[in-house]
């Protein structure tokens, strides 16, 4: 079950671009659960994605503040980013073409301009970051459209799939199995529920 973080620990390790499809819960049920319905909860996300810093954020809501326009678009933006992704994703499993709109989509992510944004050395590690004075929320979207095209065109876009718990979770994974026969989001989680009522099913049905 995709507990109430935005970024579960269950799927921390996932592809940024599943990371942030999984933005939205509870996928194959009405109504779907979207944990980042505003602006400034989408930027926590980028945060915590590790793709923007702290100080940057702030400077943008502040920037929001006066321009709430441009927050609203950037969250527009966003959603139909990840719907985009979402859609794509979903073909590649069902083996079917893909949306049309969804590629253009995603395309033209993949093409805009990315001005000020770019690989930063922190520690002894690389990470995405805006450079300062260059904050243009917009460009963070980039290295979600980067993930997604090289997951869908890459060795690992045959192992995604998506969570089949009964209750409708429907959050997406990448399938490390041996047997890529793997059903659930999280075997602690969604994975376990499954179990326990199957069990419970099978002891109230059987001969007392």
């Amino acid at each position: 079950m995709p507990s109430n973080s935005i970024i579960s620990g269950k799927l921390a390790g996932e592809e940024l671009c599943i990371r942030f499809v999984n933005t939205v819960a509870w996928r194959l049920r009405d109504p779907v659960e979207d944990r980042a319905a505003s602006p400034e909860v989408m930027l926590k996300w980028l945060v915590d994605a590790d793709l923007m810093d702290r100080p940057t954020a702030l400077k943008i809501k502040a920037d929001w503040k006066r321009l709430p326009r441009a927050a609203r678009s950037f969250l527009q933006d966003a959603a139909r980013l990840r719907e985009a992704i979402y859609a794509l994703c979903l073909a590649r499993i069902a083996g079917r073409k893909a949306d049309p709109a969804a590629n253009e989509i995603l395309n033209a992510h993949l093409s805009g301009a990315s001005k000020g944004f770019g690989l930063a050395q922190s520690h002894k590690a690389m990470k995405w970051r805006l450079r300062p004075g260059d904050v243009d929320p917009q460009a963070l979207l980039k290295p979600l459209a980067w993930s997604a095209a090289a997951l869908l065109t890459g060795p690992r876009a045959q192992k995604v799939r998506q969570c089949q718990d009964e209750r409708g979770c429907g959050w997406l994974f990448i399938d490390e199995s041996r047997a890529q026969n793997r059903r659930w989001c999280s075997m602690g989680d969604c994975g376990n529920l499954a179990k326990s009522r199957r069990h419970h099913r099978r002891v109230a049905h059987s001969p007392q």
